[in-house]
């Protein structure tokens, strides 16, 4: 009633709800204040508390402070998993500003503020997210985002210049946990050291004890192969060939695969992205290593959804039956009620507006072509959460007070759980891995359809290790099954292979060798002498007319096998110095009636040719012989009839 007791009603009627904005869990008593009695009085006092409630809303511990704004940037990649990471963070911002906490829980006194966001789409290119974050500057509070580390990277140093922190939900290079390089970098996803233990550790439990590494040269692969190959020496895993190719040159590519070839790898660790994965399979089917009984292939998160690709591909079914066997491990937070809960909240969130878009793709068309949540959508889903909370705990009035706070380090304060489970964050902003489920799957031939599946045979976590669901396939095999799974496949060291009866590596005979897989014959020309051989070697003065041999069979007298060559019959056999060749194999045509052991052969019957053996003489007293198939030619001071010259006359 009047300026000044109306100013101080509304200041305690502010009070009181800032209190409670402050303490939602403690109920409140009615307030009598002066001056509000009658009908007269409630009703000004109700539109009050109305505006105030405007300003601070409360819903189980969250509490929504309208008189401050909070932006994001968020980056996201079209041509990986489309849609599902767009619209995640869509439907985060949503929940947000309608105080949803259905799919969370979150500390007491945790505030958010007005919440909008700016999606980008990256394409995967760095460029594009160092330009958003340019271009955005320090009209954002944080950047959530991106998938690749190659992007996110150069993306959070380009936020630094304004203080900008940056929170991935997909980036997991090891070098992002650099602080010195990257300081204002946070995920919400796990690091690689993580996931490459966990391959690393099934490796050792299959007894995949020799791998070979192949990874594309971005800070993923590059960091994920190291990860592997620190984390393969703790469980006995050793990295016999380490291999790493130019994304999209396929030149590149060959070179790297030809080199886990030559090094005998048998189970290879795939570090590839879709874009590069067209060129993996076509060099390795010419390779032989694809489709095969006796091979393995593990790939990590960068390829995960093989019908995706295979839908790009010219040859569907060629393909399908190359990746069919695969393995693939990497984090899986959504499962059980997690999953359920999520999908129901996805569902209702896309019939809000349909029309709403994703890079230019309705709701209604994501909800027809839907399948299901992927990992990072959850990801992406906590990271919203995380990013508006530390923002807000910034800007709220509401909020505790603390000294120097700022963006960063409450990412790294709060603690919260999400859909991908407990959300927190370490000192140097890596998401601890505690608490996270790591999935298996196998890339499994549908009966029905003829489709890949990607399903998941087994999982893993911190306290119980591994936990087999049913049998996998393997690649070249058609029947589920562990007793197909490929026994010492890398596992022994070249020279060897595995003996089911003695369950241990054995050298292999002579006259054979391997490369750690089996052992195989030395072919015609070649031999083996000793045990444990890791190749066959060309035989010195004789040849090897057969398969196996694990010694040389000697030329007739007077000759032997012209050094370097590969002999496979006692024809090859050639005259000494000093010696000549009275009669020349009657079943070979020489070119312009050459006598030259270099002129042009051709066989009138090639199996009496390779049979007939020569009987190489010693050269006659005044003659000169060259070896070979040269004939025998008058010294200085001698004469012979040139008619019988090749017969010594």
């Amino acid at each position: 009633e009047g300026e000044g007791r109306g100013t101080g009603i509304l200041s305690l009627v502010h009070q009181t709800m800032v209190r409670g904005c402050r303490d939602p869990c403690r109920p409140r008593r009615s307030a009598n204040l002066p001056g509000m009695a009658g009908m007269g009085g409630i009703f000004r006092l109700s539109l009050m508390v109305a505006f105030l409630a405007f300003q601070c809303l409360q819903c189980e511990g969250l509490t929504t402070d309208r008189g401050c704004q909070v932006a994001l940037g968020v980056l996201a990649h079209s041509g990986f998993h489309p849609f599902k990471q767009g619209l995640a963070a869509q439907m985060a911002v949503h929940h947000i500003q309608s105080s949803d906490t259905s799919l969370v829980t979150l500390p007491s006194n945790a505030v958010v503020c007005n919440v909008t966001f700016e999606l980008v789409d990256t394409t995967g290119s760095p460029v594009v997210g160092v330009k958003a974050a340019l271009e955005w500057g320090s009209s954002v509070d944080a950047i959530v985002g991106s998938y690749r580390s190659a992007v996110s990277g150069p993306t959070s140093l380009a936020g630094t210049i304004n203080s900008v922190p940056v929170l991935s939900w997909g980036s997991t290079a090891a070098s992002l946990s650099d602080k010195g390089s990257y300081p204002l970098f946070h995920r919400t996803i796990p690091p690689d050291a993580v996931a490459a233990k966990v391959m690393a550790e099934m490796c050792s439990v299959f007894n995949f004890t020799r791998v070979g590494v192949t990874f594309l040269n971005d800070p993923w692969g590059v960091g994920y192969a190291n990860d592997f190959a620190t984390a393969g020496a703790t469980f006995g895993v050793e990295v016999i060939s380490n291999q790493q190719y130019i994304s999209g040159d396929p030149s590149s590519i060959n070179e790297a695969f030809r080199a886990l070839k030559d090094a005998g790898a048998r189970v290879i660790i795939c570090v590839v992205f879709d874009s590069d994965m067209a060129d993996v399979l076509k060099i390795s089917d010419e390779l032989g290593m694809v489709n095969q009984k006796g091979y393995s292939w593990i790939t990590p998160d960068g390829f995960t959804n093989p019908e995706n690709f295979i839908a790009s591909q010219p040859n569907p079914t060629q393909v399908r039956a190359m990746l069919a066997g695969w393995i693939s491990t990497y984090v899986h937070p959504l499962h059980g009620t997690a999953l359920t809960q999520m999908e129901a909240a996805g569902a209702t969130f896309r019939s809000l507006n349909t029309s709403r878009t994703v890079f230019g793709t309705s709701h209604a068309s994501i909800t027809t072509a839907w399948d299901a949540w992927d990992s990072f959508s959850s990801f992406t889903y906590d990271a919203i959460w995380l990013a508006a909370m530390a923002a807000s705990s910034v800007k709220s009035s509401l909020a505790a007070r603390r000294a120097s706070k700022t963006v960063s380090s409450e990412m790294k304060r709060l603690q919260f759980t999400g859909t991908s489970g407990t959300v927190n964050l370490l000192e140097n902003g890596d998401r601890s891995g505690d608490g996270l489920q790591y999935a298996i799957y196998n890339f499994l031939p549908n009966d029905s359809d003829g489709r890949i599946d990607v399903f998941e045979f087994g999982t893993w976590d911190s306290i119980q290790g591994f936990q087999w669901i049913t049998d996998p396939i393997w690649p070249g095999t058609k029947v589920p099954g562990w007793e197909n799974i490929p026994v010492g496949i890398a596992l022994c060291p070249p020279g060897t292979t595995f003996n089911e009866s003695a369950r241990a590596c054995l050298a292999c005979p002579p006259g054979t060798f391997s490369t750690g897989l089996e052992c195989l014959e030395c072919g015609k020309g070649s031999i083996a002498p000793d045990f444990g051989m890791v190749r066959c070697v060309s035989c010195k003065g004789g040849y090897a007319d057969r398969v196996g041999m694990s010694e040389c069979t000697k030329c007739p007298e007077n000759s032997e096998v012209p050094p370097g060559s590969e002999a496979r019959s006692v024809s090859e056999c050639s005259c000494l110095p000093n010696s000549y060749l009275p009669e020349l194999n009657p079943y070979v045509i020489r070119s312009n009636n050459s006598n030259s052991s270099n002129s042009t052969l051709t066989y009138t019957n090639r199996t009496l040719a390779l049979a007939w053996e020569p009987v190489c003489k010693r050269c006659p007293g005044g003659a000169s012989c060259d070896g070979g198939t040269s004939a025998p030619w008058p010294r200085a001071g001698y004469w012979g009839d040139t008619s019988c010259v090749r017969h010594g006359g």
